[in-house]
């Protein structure tokens, strides 16, 4: 595997995972994206990415996933076996996977918009989220429009290139 280095603190490129079915496209973000495959989550930076040129594929070290409203609960219901298995492949990353979910905390717990018409309570989602935010190595980020949880997303990108620069630049690696 070669690691991809960037020389500036503030990316300029995001990996965007191939599979993502409504893509973020970063408009108005200085940055570009490319499509790849990500073995996980939507969203990583190339300078925290190993490449395994054999299966074409990159192994980040932090990423963001992406969920809709409807996404997330099904997340949480039919696929929830799968969406576990994401979240354990993230335990020894040294920050939690940042879950963007294109609603607000608010929508879910009073059982409306995409909560209306799913056969779950909302105790049922405030309990999962809090279990697997203390089994897994997971952040959950509820941010009520499509547009805000891109910018959420570009923020915890950048965030994350300037922390890690940071730490890499200070002796011993500790800030």
């Amino acid at each position: 595997m070669v690691e991809t280095r960037e020389t500036t603190p503030i990316p300029t490129t995001i990996l965007r995972d191939t599979r993502e079915q409504r893509p973020w496209t970063f408009e108005g973000c200085p940055v570009e994206t490319r499509d790849v495959t990500l073995s996980t989550g939507d969203y990583a930076v190339p300078t925290h990415c190993s490449h395994d040129q054999e299966i074409d594929t990159y192994h980040p070290q932090f990423a963001v996933e992406r969920k809709s409203g409807p996404d997330f609960l099904t997340a949480l219901t039919w696929e929830r076996e799968r969406f576990k298995r994401e979240l354990q492949r993230t335990v020894q990353w040294a920050q939690p996977l940042p879950v963007v979910v294109e609603t607000s905390w608010e929508t879910l717990l009073r059982n409306h918009g995409c909560m209306a018409w799913r056969d779950i309570h909302p105790n049922q989602v405030t309990g999962t989220v809090a279990a697997w935010t203390d089994h897994y190595n997971v952040a959950f980020h509820f941010i009520e429009t499509r547009r805000r949880a891109e910018l959420c997303a570009y923020l915890l990108l950048v965030r994350h290139s300037l922390v890690r620069r940071l730490d890499d630049s200070s002796p011993g690696g500790d800030v």
